[in-house]
């Protein structure tokens, strides 16, 4: 089974569409002879409340179109079954967790998800959440605490 940490994705919360109109007031040195304008985001921001879930429900439906399908238990794992192959995701925030059986697959996935959203492939999984990830020879995986 491999194990890739992708993220975070850049500027993850800017991808967001919002579904509400939201209003701000004008950004400091934007220029406008009538101050009592407001502007009206169609895309989230940062620290914006809504852009956490406006970003979660883009990258969602995007994973549903690779043909992933939601978990029940566990709203921000995916997984992904064809034949003999399957891949897993886990979200958190703006950081994934990619494992799977068949590196081809899994390496088309992070090309894929890549073309839509700009993202950091950090590798092999060693470090999340606290939780340090080590690699045995032998395909294991010892998960520790010890930092």
């Amino acid at each position: 089974m491999l194990f890739l940490t992708i993220g975070p994705f850049n500027n993850a919360f800017l991808n967001g569409i919002l579904e509400e109109e939201v209003y701000m007031t004008q950004p400091p040195g934007f220029v406008s002879s009538n101050k009592t304008r407001v502007c009206r985001l169609h895309k989230a921001i940062y620290d914006l409340k809504q852009a956490p879930r406006a970003w979660f429900d883009k990258l969602k439906a995007t994973l549903l179109s690779f043909k992933f399908s939601s978990s029940k238990c566990d709203p921000f794992l995916f997984v992904f079954s064809e034949n003999q192959f399957v891949v897993y995701i886990l979200v958190y925030v703006d950081d994934i967790i990619i494992m799977g059986n068949n590196t081809t697959l899994i390496h088309s996935l992070v090309s894929k998800l890549n073309s839509v959203f700009s993202l950091k492939d950090l590798g092999d999984l060693d470090y999340l959440l606290g939780i340090e990830v080590q690699r045995q020879n032998d395909g294991s995986l010892i998960l520790t605490q010890s930092k």
